[in-house]
């Protein structure tokens, strides 16, 4: 089987960096999967989930980006991600927390925050390509 070359970066540090199965990445239109020999696409990304799983299309880690940009290649798919957090180290109750303590600004970065917060409880709550 084919694979792909993923690098995941924040403005801190290299993320995550293998060959891939396949990619699902949350572009600023919708989801779109990237396989080996995916045509050249870059993208703007809305916060959401990034799926990645192996050649046998098993999920091996999903994180969640809050913005960013995506480049794709046939060889190589790079996400530079404004942050980046492994949904599995997301806590709920403290993002929850996070939204009622957002929803009472009134500011403009406070609607971001909000904005981006809600995207993650909708992230932790999706089960959406759990499998493939």
């Amino acid at each position: 089987m084919a694979t792909i070359s993923f690098d995941l970066v924040s403005p801190e540090n290299l993320i995550f960096n293998d060959e891939v199965g396949m990619i699902i990445v949350p572009g600023k239109d919708g989801d779109f999967g990237v396989l080996p020999g995916h045509s050249k696409v870059m993208s703007s990304l809305r916060p959401g989930r990034v799926m990645v799983y192996s050649e046998d299309k098993n999920l091996l880690k999903a994180f969640f980006v809050s913005g960013g940009f995506a480049e794709v290649n046939p060889e190589k798919c790079i996400i530079l991600a404004e942050s980046v957090d492994e949904i599995n180290s997301i806590e709920k109750s403290l993002i929850e927390k996070e939204i009622k303590e957002l929803e009472e600004q009134e500011t403009d970065i406070a609607k971001g925050q909000l904005n981006i917060a809600k995207a993650k409880i909708d992230a932790l709550d999706s089960n959406y390509y759990e499998k493939i």
